[in-house]
């Protein structure tokens, strides 16, 4: 199925659409729920004040992305990596430091 050039509302349900492409695409306001994106890419791709919420992301990897004043919480980090440095390594340098009366 090929859809160009058009302004519809798609309403997808209990579908295969894998191995499609989207180019040039405004998706705002869709909602996504129940949705395998294992092995997606996604590139230069604008997810301003996008909620993802009981997700996987495991194995995911992010270059070149701008999260400034992006807010996790309740995530399991075990092994996350930023900007070559372990989280883990992050967070305990952290309390290092404010236990040694840092900031």
């Amino acid at each position: 199925m090929e859809v160009h050039d058009r302004r519809d509302v798609l309403d997808v349900h209990n579908a295969i659409v894998s191995n499609s492409s989207f180019d040039d695409v405004n998706m705002s306001n869709t909602r996504f729920h129940d949705v395998n994106l294992s092995a997606a890419r996604i590139h230069r791709t604008n997810l301003s004040n996008t909620k993802v919420e009981d997700a996987n992301l495991s194995n995911a990897y992010f270059t070149n992305v701008n999260m400034s004043n992006v807010k996790i919480e309740n995530a399991q980090v075990a092994g996350m990596m930023i900007n070559g440095i372990s989280l883990e390594d992050l967070f305990q340098a952290y309390e290092t430091a404010k236990t040694a009366g840092g900031n």
